[in-house]
């Protein structure tokens, strides 16, 4: 298979990848492409072109992608384009421990639909306690996993 073969096949798993994951496939497109480009910043009418995709798909999936900081936008002095790059000071520790916010919100609201249900022995109150408990479990360890994380980093 052809490199640019591979590329665009890579650009679609990443895409399928993210879809999975319940973010748009045209997000996973265009991260897809930037983690393969040779440039280091590329353009938003070169992603519309190569990504074969409308600007407003592709706009909308830029801002969502920036917003969570995998990528970032610039300009040039002198240059109308905006340009997207892979979020060169990106802290993945803390990208995770906004997740794990995330998830200890996730778990009071469990524990308050649970605490809500008058039927407390139902299917779904089992659901929502083994939720609850589920990421009550992970927002206890993994801080400790963050803070080895982070430990290792600061020795390399």
């Amino acid at each position: 298979m052809s490199q640019h073969n591979e590329r665009a096949k890579f650009i679609e798993e990443t895409g399928i990848l993210f879809e999975q994951m319940g973010l748009t496939r045209m997000s996973g497109r265009i991260l897809g492409y930037l983690m393969i480009s040779d440039k280091e910043e590329v353009s938003f009418d070169e992603m519309t072109k190569v990504l074969q995709a409308s600007k407003s798909s592709i706009s909308t999936n830029l801002k969502a992608l920036a917003q969570i900081e995998f990528i970032k936008p610039l300009t040039k002095p002198g240059d109308r384009k905006t340009y997207y790059m892979l979020s060169p000071d990106m802290d993945w520790s803390r990208l995770f421990e906004k997740r794990l916010h995330t998830l200890r919100q996730l778990s009071e609201l469990f524990n308050k639909g649970l605490e809500l249900r008058v039927n407390k022995q139902d299917k779904p109150a089992e659901w929502l306690h083994g939720a609850q408990e589920f990421y009550e479990w992970v927002g206890r360890e993994f801080p400790e996993m963050l803070n080895r994380w982070k430990e290792i980093k600061k020795e390399s």
